[in-house]
């Protein structure tokens, strides 16, 4: 790794440190058997990671704004990192950053469609108006499709906005998630420190591998698409799955044609295979196995600072399963199976 053990070793440690600090499985069980959101609240105004954002906010009036609080606790866990991190990190973790500028796209698009007026980005809105390719307060109250259209021209997201406008498709999740990989993948071939690249060449291949598969999968056993409706909405990266195994896959007439063919690629039958035949496959299981790989690959590197930012976002999925779950009042052992699982 460029720079050596020096270079990365306070990043590192800080890293640790804030690691410690993620919520344990016991407490999210114990989240899970709250009576009301405004008790897990209380619980978080006085937790480590998440009380400073809970103090900036003087009063959380709805559960919008409770999930609003706890995104801006990653984006505020990102923006301690990044302020510590060297030129050559920084440049590692805007690849990162895409991820958190689609994240709030998505969720103005979301506002949008409820019939919201959008919301602003109040603990880091400074943060991201230095770094955000967009104005962050025109995107962020914009109230319309078009609106939020004209205040992302001339940024590197206007052309796919102008395009989904034209072809009056405002939903543009499943778009946008292309988009960012496709961003990242060719971000990513043009950094300068050559293990950083490796690392975000199996961290990004791996996770675009498998969202390919796991779209497939639920495609062929769930939703009952054609090839060419499921092809639509793939991201147009290979990485371990070779051409003619992504073929297979896609041209395969059963779930267990399906199986069978993925049990032949490199994930399950090379020397650094993810997992083996017969283990319980999800997207959560491999990603995790691949950060364990490369963590112990490059102890001194960017890896594991970003399998923090990666186990963050899947605390606060967590976090927001569990509110959700609160209040609508589902039984705690459900919440637990489903939060605690997803984990596993």
């Amino acid at each position: 790794m460029a720079g050596g053990l020096f270079t990365y070793s306070g990043l590192v440690t800080k890293t640790k440190a804030m690691h410690g600090r993620l919520l344990s499985d016991e407490e999210i069980a114990r989240l899970s058997e709250a009576e009301s959101v405004e008790e897990i609240i209380s619980f978080l105004r006085e937790c480590g990671s998440y009380a400073p954002i809970y103090q900036s906010h003087e009063e959380i009036a709805h559960r919008a704004q409770v999930e609003a609080v706890i995104n801006d606790s990653l984006y505020a866990d990102y923006g301690r990192l990044y302020r510590f991190a060297s030129g050559a990190q920084r440049e590692g973790l805007s690849i990162i950053f895409l991820r958190y500028e689609i994240n709030v796209l998505k969720d103005c698009l979301g506002h949008i469609r409820r019939g919201g007026d959008g919301r602003g980005l109040s603990y880091l809105k400074l943060f991201f108006d230095r770094h955000a390719d967009f104005d962050v307060a025109a995107v962020t109250s914009a109230g319309s499709f078009a609106e939020l259209a004209q205040a992302l021209e001339g940024t590197r997201y206007g052309a796919y906005f102008k395009e989904a406008q034209e072809a009056a498709d405002a939903d543009g999740g499943i778009g946008l998630d292309i988009l960012y990989y496709r961003m990242a993948w060719e971000k990513k071939d043009k950094l300068s420190d050559e293990g950083m690249k490796k690392i975000y060449t199996k961290l990004l291949g791996t996770e675009i591998d498998w969202q390919n598969i796991m779209w497939m999968y639920r495609c062929k056993r769930f939703y009952g698409r054609g090839n060419a409706q499921i092809s639509a909405d793939l991201i147009p990266v290979r990485y371990r799955i070779r051409k003619a195994e992504f073929k297979e896959l896609l041209d395969a007439d059963s779930l267990e044609e399906f199986v069978t063919v993925l049990g032949r690629t490199a994930y399950f039958t090379e020397k650094d295979a993810v997992v083996k035949l017969g283990d319980e496959v999800t997207f959560g299981r491999i990603m995790e196995k691949t950060y364990e790989q490369i963590c112990r690959s490059y102890p001194m590197s960017l890896a594991p600072v970003l399998r923090y930012l990666y186990d963050k976002e899947n605390e606060i999925d967590r976090l927001t399963s569990v509110l959700e779950g609160v209040r609508y009042r589902i039984p705690a052992r459900q919440i637990q199976e489903l939060v605690l699982r997803a984990q596993a």
